[in-house]
Order: structure tokens, then sequence, then C-alpha cells
């Protein structure tokens, strides 16, 4: 089978490699679609600590196409969302659910054909929902934890710095979570045409206008109740925890590239009482945003898809910032 192998900066192969074959208590996965993260982008910018070669690629879905032993068969044949990674399942951090933090974390790149994993992995699409569409569970996941996290006010306004998909699916679950209120601010007019679309009461342009003018005229100049900073862009992070009320809570959504440090002027964080929090991958939260993706209303977020043979296209894209989510589809069996 094919699989696309990060080389390193923006250089990947196309490479056959071994049929996976499910062990006891595996299953093997065609891969349908595969989203590329922000994050694979940072790897191939040299913002985050992954070392190539490497199989990129955390979000997707597939169809069940083999099952070893003590697997039920009846998952043959069924349409899957899959989690991307596995733990010891001894550890602290796996005992607690934060299987991304397990010292000897597993993770199964998605830019391939075919996957094995874990049978507890894959989790059949609810019905209602594509599988392209379904392939965004995985970052849903990581926003949804990040929310839960904190209670949200009633009522909340919420400011969102960033209309990629992880900005754009934090305030659609914002707003399910109580958010009242919901600002989006983006340089790019397709996201901000998204953000209307999924919900935005306030789009704002931060090149033509003052984004601290404006949200501070929006809530007479107290600052958002919650302020998630989506991009992964230090800079921005003094500008937000800026824009957020006080004693709200300011969350850090967006990777930031390892070795950051937080802009801040301590003393203003300690005044305001302004509380900071941040989130790493799913936690516990793949099954539950699974059942609530029928109801999010994302299928438009995804807005190009490319083969595997295309990834280097695929990643220039994304890369670039053009759309929301590119799709990577693997040729079918």
């Amino acid at each position: 089978m094919k699989v696309a192998t990060w080389q390193g900066e923006s250089r990947f192969t196309i490479d056959k490699v071994p049929e996976p074959v499910a062990g006891r208590g595996q299953v093997v996965v065609a891969v349908h679609a595969a989203g590329i993260c922000g994050t694979d982008v940072h790897a191939t910018q040299g913002l985050f600590p992954w070392k190539p070669p490497l199989v990129l690629g955390h979000e997707y879905t597939g169809v069940v196409r083999q099952v070893g032993r003590g697997v039920d068969r009846r998952l043959v044949g069924r349409m899957v969302g899959c989690e991307p990674s596995y733990g010891c399942g001894a550890c602290a951090e796996c005992k607690a659910g934060r299987v991304s933090q397990c010292p000897k974390c597993v993770r199964v790149g998605g830019f391939a054909e075919r996957v094995v994993l874990p049978a507890r992995n894959v989790h059949p699409l609810p019905r209602g929902l594509d599988p392209v569409t379904a392939a965004m569970t995985e970052p849903a996941a990581c926003c949804l934890a990040g929310l839960e996290t904190f209670q949200m006010p009633r009522g909340a306004t919420v400011l969102v710095i960033g209309g990629g998909i992880m900005g754009l699916v934090t305030m659609v679950l914002a707003r399910r979570r109580g958010a009242r209120r919901l600002i989006l601010s983006d340089p790019i007019e397709e996201r901000r045409q998204m953000a209307r679309r999924l919900g935005a009461s306030v789009v704002i342009d931060p090149v033509r206008e003052s984004l601290r003018d404006k949200v501070m005229e929006l809530t007479g100049g107290r600052g958002a109740d919650v302020v998630c900073e989506a991009v992964g862009k230090p800079e921005l992070v003094a500008e937000a925890v800026a824009l957020t009320k006080p004693t709200g809570f300011f969350q850090l959504v967006g990777v930031n590239p390892q070795g950051s440090r937080l802009p801040l002027d301590l003393w203003d964080v300690h005044f305001r009482e302004i509380r900071i929090g941040g989130a790493f991958g799913r936690g516990t939260a793949y099954r539950r945003a699974l059942a609530l993706m029928p109801k999010l209303g994302l299928t438009h977020l995804v807005t190009a898809r490319f083969p595997l043979d295309g990834i280097r296209e695929a990643f220039a894209h994304a890369a670039a910032g053009q759309g929301v989510k590119t799709m990577i589809t693997p040729a079918k069996e």
C-alpha cells in the first residue's frame, strides 16, 4: 500500500510499505478522508517538535476492512471515526484520560491508504454524518476538551481570534455551551463569511479596523467574558488577554511554537483576576464530539480535497491559508 512520508520541511515522498495486519484487539481501516491540521503545517515549518521521517495526519475516517482476534466481526465494512493515538494504558496520564500526554504515546498517521489501530480507537459514525465532515471530529474534540476546562458563563460574550478550523469550531461549541454573543476576528474574508454562516454575531477584519476598539465598543469597555486565541501566534496573546474582561477566561486554542513565552504584564493579569487555560489533545472528548458532529453544521468547512499523491500541493495550499480545511482523500481500494 502507499503512504505519504514527511521527509522534513515541505518534502514528502509517496512510499510503498507492507500491508498492515490486525493483531489481537486491532482493526485495519482503509482511510477515506484525512484532514491537514495546522499542527501538521507547523511541523513542516519547524514550529512543532515532530521529527521526520514521519507519516503525518491525525484527523481521519475510514472503513474497517479487517479485524483481529477478540474484535466483533460486525465492525467489518463500517465507516468509522478514528482516534489517531493511544497510550500505554498504565501511566497516570492514561488513567486520567490524557492519552496525548502519555510518555509512550503512539501516533498513527492517516496520510496513508490503510492504518491499523486498537479497536477501542474506532467509532461507527452517527446516522446522517458523512465521512469527510466526520474527519473533523478530532479537531472538534480538541476544541471541546478545551472548553470543558472551565464553566461557560451563561449568556457570555465570546471573542475568538482566528477563523481557521479550530477557531470556527470553538466558536460553534461555545454557543452550545451557553455563549450568547459570538465575535470572530480574521483577516480572510472567506473565513469571516464562514463565521457568519455558523452564527457569529459580529465579524472583524483586524487589518481594516482596530480589534481592540471594536471589542471595547461592543462590551462597554470591559472586554469579552471569554477570549480564545486560535491562531497560535505569541504576538496575539498579549492583545487577546487585554481584551478579556476582569475575572474573565483566556484560552490558548492555537498551538504556539515550542519555546514561546507569554508576552504579558503579570500585574495586569493579577489585578484583573484573569484566568488563563490551555488544553492539548482530545482528552476524553472524542466520543462526545462525534455525537455532536451532525448538529454543528460544519460540512462547508471542507474547502479543498487532494489525492494522496497530491500531498505536496495540499500542504502548500493549506500553508498559504487558503480556505478552512484541506482534506487528503487516499485512493480507494
